[in-house]
Order: structure tokens, then sequence, then C-alpha cells
């Protein structure tokens, strides 16, 4: 894959994800996406935005710079490994498909629960 465009269409279509799909996860418009893909827009607005969602390496979106060409998920950190998704009777697809202001109150409302539940232990 040698553009961003072709980059970014492989990687969600490999994810499950529409191009709407896509524009809500990172607060982006369809049009955005599919503007990117066909190559008519080149300058990427929210590309961190963009490689969160599509959970690959933002150099490697944007520049194809990448030792694999198959991109791994992004990992939580530099010094741990990809982690599974936590969730599984949650779709991972649903939670990027929601707007970011709505994923950052989902992390808020988890964050709250899993402090709540260890307090409640000691």
């Amino acid at each position: 894959m040698e553009t961003f465009g072709e980059r970014l269409r492989q990687t969600r279509i490999r994810r499950g994800l529409s191009q709407a799909q896509l524009a809500r996860a990172c607060g982006l418009s369809q049009s955005a996406i599919a503007s990117y893909e066909n190559g008519s827009r080149l300058s990427p607005k929210k590309l961190l935005n963009l490689a969160q969602a599509l959970e690959v390496d933002i150099y490697w979106l944007s520049r194809g710079d990448s030792p694999a060409e198959t991109p791994e998920p992004l990992s939580l950190s530099p010094q741990e490994p990809a982690l599974p998704w936590p969730f599984p009777s949650i779709d991972p697809h649903l939670f990027w498909s929601l707007h970011p202001k709505d994923r950052q109150t989902v992390e808020s409302t988890v964050s709250a629960l899993i402090d709540n539940l260890l307090r409640s232990k000691y």
C-alpha cells in the first residue's frame, strides 16, 4: 500500500468499519474519509484519531513507515504488548463508532466503576 488513502481504506476494511463508522470514531465527516481514500484530500486532519480508531501506528498510517506491511494493534505504551479487547460482550467497532465525547464518557464511567470496586475491597 503506497499512499495514505490506500493504507486508510485497506485498514478500515480489514477492521470491518464503514466510512461512516470510522468518521464517527475519529470526529470527521464521512465525506472527509472518502476524500482521503480516493486521494482528492491529501492532508489528513485528526491523523492521531484515525490511527487510534484503526488501531495502527500513526507513522505507518501517515507515511507507510513500518517493518511490516500489515499493521499490528497499538500497545498501551511502548513497554507493554498490545492487549486484547477487554470487553468480550461489546463489539469494539461499536465503541470506536461512537463520537469521541461519548467514548470519553464510557471511559470515565468504567474508570469510576473500577475505582469504586477497588475501594470496596479494602
